[in-house]
């Protein structure tokens, strides 16, 4: 019996080393798939499904500000900071309580924010700030 294909949502918040890590298993697997290897590609399949499932879970996990800040490498203070600007979503049940962040949206933002390096746009930021100190 043939399986069908796993097309799983990958979860919000997974870090993109994982992500990449699922999707290429996705498409090593449609290659077993491709090939016959049928039950090698449903193995993959359950296997990469139990790593979604456990991934989901720690990022649905929640966390405290002092947890958070040691996660991030900031002080408690940045973290309480970024809930009152919204920017980590507080998930408190009494709003006089101690912060309550979900693990996946601290890793949503402490994710470094990368941008490829463009080698002509640091040669002219280099040539511009030679210009202004003759």
């Amino acid at each position: 019996m043939i399986s069908p294909p796993l097309n799983p949502k990958l979860p919000e918040g997974l870090p993109s080393w994982l992500a990449e890590f699922v999707l290429e298993a996705m498409s090593d697997t449609e290659t077993l798939r491709a090939n016959g290897a049928d039950q090698a590609a449903a193995a993959r399949d359950a296997l990469v499904q139990r790593l979604l499932v456990t991934a989901t879970a720690w990022l649905d996990s929640e966390i405290d500000a002092s947890q958070a800040a040691e996660i991030s490498g900031v002080c408690e203070e940045t973290i309480r900071r970024r809930v009152r600007q919204g920017t980590l979503p507080d998930h408190r049940s009494n709003p006089t309580g101690r912060h309550r962040i979900r693990r996946g949206d601290l890793e949503k933002v402490a994710a470094p924010q990368s941008r490829s390096y463009d080698v002509n746009t640091d040669a002219q930021d280099i040539a511009r700030q030679r210009r202004r100190f003759p």
